[in-house]
């Protein structure tokens, strides 16, 4: 079998962010002062895709853009991160997603470094828009769940590679009980078992995800860490103490992480750890890119740090 192009490609959304750094966030009818200011490329499918890239694996990016100014920021960081984007297409008079990110400087335990985003998106991806080809040429297929016909519509595609589908399910839209099943890899944020599901218990509602299909079934627990079902044991990995700044982008992130783990075969017990490694170095700048790990940055980091307690 001829070596794939790319050793993933992630469908999904990207964003020009702008963050606004608060003290603490402000009351209504207040005004506060703005401590720090920063502009980033963003998006949860275009993130992990920059996360992998920086870790020195082969990432494309298939999504939408406006004919805006946004959309060219949006893509330019992409490029400046070594992901491919010759699958994005250019709406015309839409207007690419934006977000107003507003992070937390102080507070106690999850709101240090915690944030409000607003944002504005008038782009979309149909099936008709997703290049076959790019999808075809993975070795692995990262969705994020936000447009569920062009994504079943690209994991049908991945099955017939015999390609691994990785899901970072956050939303509930119709459609995604079918995206699941056919799904590999479910790693999903903390809210969305219980949405999908209605048991707010994380292990039943792992247990169920998993008879939906995937052969692994995950949540994303913040500085917690994740918990994850392989239809035999829960693997519980814990996450790290770090001096967090900004928690944007800390999931996307673990996402590029894990994809890592799985595409070099580790056990999912090392995949788990690896990615919150990843996710947690990236909380410690400003922006949902600013501070991605390079690959030795990472194995560092493994070894001289431990997680803290289990989730």
């Amino acid at each position: 079998m001829p070596q794939k192009k790319f050793d993933a490609v992630g469908i999904g959304l990207n964003s020009a962010d702008q963050f606004c750094v608060v003290r603490e966030y402000p009351k209504p009818n207040t005004k506060s002062g703005v401590l720090e200011m920063a502009r980033a490329g963003g998006g949860q499918a275009a993130t992990a895709m920059a996360a992998l890239a920086r870790l020195g694996m082969r990432a494309a990016y298939i999504g939408a853009v406006g004919d805006d100014e946004a959309g060219a920021f949006s893509l330019a960081s992409l490029e400046a991160e070594g992901v491919n984007v010759e699958g994005v297409v250019t709406q015309q008079g839409r207007a690419s997603q934006f977000a107003l990110i507003i992070v937390q400087q102080e507070g106690d335990g999850e709101e240090k470094g915690s944030r409000t985003i607003l944002w504005r998106r008038e782009v979309s991806l149909a099936s008709a828009d997703v290049r076959e080809a790019i999808v075809r040429a993975g070795r692995a297929l990262h969705l994020d769940g936000h447009h569920v016909e062009a994504e079943i519509t690209a994991a049908r595609w991945a099955r017939e590679e015999g390609t691994p589908v990785f899901l970072d399910a956050e939303r509930a839209p119709d459609g995604i009980e079918d995206l699941i099943s056919l799904t590999d890899y479910l790693m999903a944020a903390e809210d969305f078992p219980v949405l999908l599901t209605g048991v707010s218990e994380h292990r039943e509602a792992l247990r169920r995800l998993h008879a939906m299909g995937p052969e692994v079934a995950g949540v994303t627990l913040g500085a917690r860490g994740a918990l994850a079902f392989d239809g035999t044991r829960f693997y519980e990995s814990p996450g790290f103490h770090v001096d967090v700044l900004d928690t944007t982008g800390a999931g996307d992130t673990f996402h590029g992480g894990f994809l890592y783990g799985v595409l070099r075969k580790m056990s999912l017990e090392d995949t788990l750890r690896f990615a919150n490694a990843v996710a947690a170095m990236n909380c410690a700048a400003l922006g949902g890119r600013a501070a991605l790990p390079r690959l030795s940055e990472v194995e560092a980091f493994l070894r001289a740090n431990s997680p803290r307690v289990s989730p």
